[in-house]
């Protein structure tokens, strides 16, 4: 009767199905961190960053993966560094998440819709999922199609990440890019993906997933970009407008002395006038930004702070300080 007691319990054991203690659930939010080199950069030997957001969402049998490539912290600290303007630089090396970084990961970071990219697969986690096969649908010699194919295999043990690009028709070769998020390692309970990252033989390295706290839309001041850059300009920027010299190379002593003598004219007003409006439209070109959007106000704070160097006897520090610190505006 004992040998029969263990005979059924053993076929008992064997005939459960054994779930892997680390068996990756895919549904929810994902923060995705990559570390890389890039072989076809002048500076192949530099260390490169980037992370994004991803998606998983189950749509009836289909999976929904969406891809957010602007992650948005409350604490950018070793992210990225400014340029001047409105431009940023990631800063190179391997980035890893501080103390700050990695509780908001949890509690879930903001995202910026902007270059967002979503696909439904289909499959399974015995199968694999896949958005759709190569060369599927209608092909012409005399058009060129482009197909961006994305799949999940390996599930739920090691989950691997793929996106095949395909461009091409049905007179010439096709050219296809890959970009593989290759799993090679579970831990914290399925909620930390570990492995390695290959984006077209050229971007080799590592990459992690990490289990994140719902994302929500990054939220604007309400104001127009027009705005945002207008308010930039002259606010801390402001004071580099002329780098402590007088427009033109002039000399501002000289200037200051022919104004005390009554020997500037209308016609040097004038000039002078004109002097700062270059100068100001200069800055904005600096910062790669169209001044013709600003023109009205150009011409404005420009007839302003000739008011205040002829008249008032500012001197152009002075007026720096003031564009500086938003009092002087147009």
């Amino acid at each position: 009767m004992a040998r029969l007691l263990l005979g059924a319990l053993a076929l008992l054991v064997v005939a459960i199905p054994v779930t892997p203690a680390e068996a990756v659930d895919l549904i929810g939010t994902w923060h995705v961190l990559i570390h890389y080199k890039d072989s076809v950069t002048e500076h192949p030997e530099r260390e490169r960053w980037e992370d994004r957001i991803w998606v998983f969402e189950q749509e009836g049998s289909r999976l929904r993966w969406t891809d957010y490539p602007i992650v948005v912290f409350g604490d950018q600290t070793g992210r990225f560094e400014q340029l001047g303007g409105n431009r940023a630089s990631r800063v190179l090396g391997y980035w890893e998440p501080n103390a700050a970084q990695l509780a908001q990961i949890q509690e879930g970071l903001e995202i910026n819709p902007r270059g967002s990219r979503s696909k439904a697969l289909r499959g399974s986690d015995a199968e694999g999922w896949s958005s759709g096969k190569k060369n599927a649908g209608y092909r012409s010699a005399r058009f060129i199609t482009f197909q961006e194919i994305w799949q999940i295999t390996g599930m739920p043990d090691l989950p691997t990440f793929i996106r095949d690009d395909v461009m091409g028709s049905a007179a010439a070769e096709n050219l296809e890019g890959r970009t593989t998020w290759e799993g090679e390692s579970v831990e914290s309970g399925g909620d930390v993906i570990r492995g390695r990252y290959d984006r077209d033989g050229t971007r080799i390295g590592t990459f992690r997933m990490m289990r994140s706290g719902e994302v929500s839309t990054v939220k604007g001041s309400g104001k127009s970009q027009g705005e945002r850059v207008y308010e930039a300009f002259f606010g801390a920027l402001g004071s580099q407008l002329f780098a402590g010299e007088l427009p033109g190379g002039g000399s501002e002593a000289d200037l200051r002395k022919a104004i005390e003598a009554g020997e500037f004219t209308d016609d040097d007003r004038r000039d002078l006038r004109l002097e700062f409006e270059r100068g100001i439209t200069e800055g904005y070109q600096n910062q790669n930004v169209d001044p013709r959007q600003f023109r009205p106000q150009i011409q404005s704070l420009a007839r302003r702070m000739v008011d205040l160097f002829v008249d008032e006897g500012k001197s152009i520090e002075e007026i720096q300080k003031m564009l500086a610190d938003g009092s002087l505006r147009p």
